[in-house]
């Protein structure tokens, strides 16, 4: 797994998503300048998604996003 974005390439693992569509990703956050820590772009938002965001919802007592941390970072490691 290649250093940058990692959030972007271990969420793409946990949903199953095809290697050219995180490439695809992993290039737009380049070319976009995204911070290091997001996994995700909402495209009705319009904007890219933090991992600290899933973070504070798993916190907060959201048992689907618990999980979802905690299975990206066993896929980070």
């Amino acid at each position: 797994m290649a250093s940058d974005y990692a959030f972007i390439r271990a969420h793409g693992k946990f949903i199953g998503a095809k290697e050219p569509y995180v490439d695809d990703l992993v290039r737009r956050a380049r070319r976009e300048n995204a911070h290091k820590d997001v996994y995700a772009y909402d495209d009705e938002a319009k904007r890219w998604i933090l991992f600290t965001e899933l973070e504070e919802k798993a916190e907060g007592g959201d048992t689907v996003a618990a999980e979802q941390v905690k299975t990206i970072r066993a896929i980070m490691r």
